[in-house]
């Protein structure tokens, strides 16, 4: 088994990736964004900065820049802008290395080529990269897809000059896709797909027609062999050349937007206009197009660049859906033809739950008065939600799951499809009108939780229909995990179709004021499984009108639970530091999901080993939850479940983030290593 593919990695680490493809970590740097990506799968979009210092002036070299890498995140994929800063390849740039570069009167960046890389780099010059510069890097770094204006190619007049571009030549020896609106009009096109069919460049069209666009026109009067209409049919074309090793790249050409069109003759006008110019002038080499570029956009009064900038950014847009769906496609073991591997997929554990950006703020005191005093503090943003949390656990326990969640439109919902594995959100939902959930927590010195508050409004956007449209997913699954942000109606929908398939829930009740909600539905029966801490035990035994004394000892506490489990069959109760009782039917031995040949009722208690130093308390109850649900999914016994739970538990505990970043390494051990317990019942 690829235990580095199960968790979310490449088998081969970055690191690995780099000194294979020969490109030492001395000269380049990857952004944290992005090496997150690289290292999990995640679509990522490579992007060039010739546009930023050589392609439009400032400032809107530095807007259009940012606006591009806005563009390619709104599509759940990651920008890697790459250019040459200090003698640094940098791949994926801060807002702060964008703004420097752009203003090239003080960076003074040259153009980087692959004949100028070596030179920028042993003299530590800024650069912008150009296709030809970019598509190197990228290829070395296996980034599939890249996104430009328009490719260089064969100059018009070439036949007296030679000028060829670079760009056609890196073309024809790179295994990345580049997405553009053909090629700059500025150029002899058809000479240009000519010199690419020698390259052996696959060319085609993006859109209904194999009409080759003109960058500034949507047609150049030109055709090409192929076209796709869509990103998906796209992606197959890339997976299928990239699967085979062949070693030279595609080229998909994309209409500018029609709103932002040129009419192509005036265009043509205007373009031998600037031709002659430049002759006059005697430019040539590096500096005739952006010479080129600047003097059509003053004969077409800034037209020609607000057509420049359109296309730039739809370029940019179909390239990030391009690489999301190839993504997707990379993400299968088999082809997609493969009924039997699709069918698996679908039989995943499903997880219908939240998804919301934590910001955690941990208080340098113990005591907290709300008495409008100002308290210093560290904010600190990731990804959360109970359901979110224990789906990234999951997959990162072996156990992938299919996820069904609804974030919004908008920065922070970008950032949480980015959190969740591929192979797990093809149920991820985005609302237009709704901002993704917020949940701010506060904790101590210590590192207890003091303050919850949250803005979980969009939850209710899991709405019953939702629930209807992936009926027949539902009932493959042989577990469905449920938490208690979902609205009574949506969970009466989900019980129900429990109930009727006979597929066990797992409840995770997730805070006490919605603990009890799904108990008073007449499908309650389905819920098999239940994780309250002890004042979501008191709530649910209310809801279930099962009268009590808040229990201070631990016979009592499983007094209660036996009440409980008249109704769920299995009632894990989470008591923090203190560690786990399980009250059920059945012995320690047996699997959670096979019925116990002994219907004698037992309370067991898991106390767990003191913890000091602890970072973060805020996943470690959804990474038990994990990994018990890992565990009783694969049929493990109540103490390996419990010895997988604490593992991932712990783990937690010494994360920055709600879930660690590798989890398998650390737990796996546990498989095979049952839990202590002391009978109480």
């Amino acid at each position: 088994m690829n235990i580095f593919r199960k968790i979310g990695c490449s088998a081969k680490s970055l690191r690995e990736t780099i000194v294979h493809r020969q490109l030492s970590q001395n000269c380049i740097q990857i952004s944290e964004e992005v090496r997150y990506a690289l290292e999990n799968k995640l679509p990522v979009v490579a992007l060039e900065s010739t546009i930023i210092t050589h392609g439009m002036s400032f400032p809107q070299n530095k807007e259009c820049a940012l606006e591009v890498e806005n563009v390619v995140r709104q599509q759940g994929a990651s920008p890697a802008t790459i250019a040459i800063i200090g003698g640094k390849i940098k791949v994926g740039l801060t807002e702060r290395e964008i703004n420097y570069l752009s203003d090239t009167e003080s960076s003074e960046p040259i153009k980087i080529s692959r004949r100028d890389l070596s030179y920028a780099l042993s003299h530590k010059r800024n650069g912008g990269t150009t296709v030809a510069g970019t598509l190197l890097v990228a290829d070395k770094l296996d980034i599939p897809i890249f996104a430009t204006g328009g490719v260089g190619g064969v100059h018009r007049e070439a036949e007296k000059t030679l000028d060829v571009s670079a760009d056609l030549i890196e073309l024809g020896k790179s295994s990345v896709a580049v997405i553009s609106s053909g090629v700059k009009s500025i150029l002899d096109i058809s000479k240009t797909l000519e010199f690419l069919e020698t390259q052996g460049v696959f060319v085609a069209t993006f859109g209904s027609s194999n009409d080759f666009p003109a960058f500034y026109s949507r047609k150049s009067g030109l055709k090409v062999p192929y076209f796709v209409e869509n990103s998906e049919e796209a992606a197959k074309v890339i997976k299928i050349n990239r699967d085979l090793g062949i070693k030279s790249g595609m080229l998909f050409g994309v209409p500018v937007p029609e709103e932002f069109a040129l009419d192509p003759e005036i265009m043509n006008d205007v373009i031998e206009q600037a031709l002659e110019e430049a002759k006059q002038k005697n430019i040539q080499g590096k500096s005739i197009t952006p010479f080129l570029l600047s003097k059509i956009s003053d004969i077409t009064g800034g037209k020609s660049l607000k057509s420049n900038i359109a296309l730039i950014k739809n370029n940019a847009k179909v390239a990030a859906k391009i690489a999301v769906s190839l993504a997707k496609l990379d993400s299968l073991k088999h082809d997609e033809t493969s009924s039997t591997e699709t069918d698996n997929i679908y039989r995943r554990p499903i997880i219908i739950g939240g998804s919301n950006m934590d910001c955690s703020a941990t208080l340098d005191t113990e005591e907290i008065k709300l008495d409008g005093k100002m308290y210093q503090t560290q904010f600190m943003y990731t990804a959360g939600g109970v359901g979110r949390n224990i789906c990234e656990a999951m997959f990162k326990l072996d156990c992938p799951p299919n996820f069904l969640t609804m974030v919004g439109d908008d920065f922070h919902g970008i950032q949480i499809k980015a959190s969740i594995p591929i192979e797990c959100s093809r149920f991820v939902n985005v609302n237009k009108t709704k901002g993704t959930a917020n949940c701010i927590i506060v904790f101590d010195k210590a590192g207890d939780c003091k303050v919850l508050m949250g803005d979980m409004a969009i939850h209710k956007e899991i709405t019953p229909e939702l629930i209807l449209k992936q009926e027949p997913t539902i009932k493959r699954a042989p577990l469905v995990i449920m938490d208690g942000n979902l609205s009574f109606e949506t969970m009466e929908e989900i019980l129900r179709i429990a109930e009727t398939q006979n597929i066990p829930v797992f409840y995770e009740p997730t805070d006490v004021a919605v603990a009890r909600k799904p108990f008073k539905s007449k499908h309650a029966k389905a819920i098999k499984f239940v994780t309250p801490n002890l004042n979501e035990l008191y709530e649910i035994a209310d809801s279930l009108n099962i009268k009590h004394k808040k229990p201070s000892i631990l016979k009592d506490i499983a007094l209660l639970s036996q009440e409980v489990v008249n109704y769920v069959d299995n009632v894990i109760i989470t008591m923090g530091s203190q560690g786990i009782l399980i009250a059920r039917k059945g012995l320690a031995s047996d699997s959670f999901l096979q019925r116990s040949t002994s219907f004698t009722f037992s309370a067991r208690y898991y106390p767990t080993t003191s913890i000091t130093n602890l970072i973060n308390v805020s996943g470690a109850g959804d990474c038990f939850a994990s990994g018990f649900i890992a565990s009783l999914v694969s049929n493990k016994s109540e103490e390996i479940s419990i010895s997988v739970g604490f593992a991932a538990a712990k783990l937690a505990l010494f994360s920055q983030a709600a879930v660690p970043k590798y989890l398998f390494d650390n737990t796996h051990m546990s498989w095979s290593t049952p839990a202590s317990y002391v009978t109480v019942i």
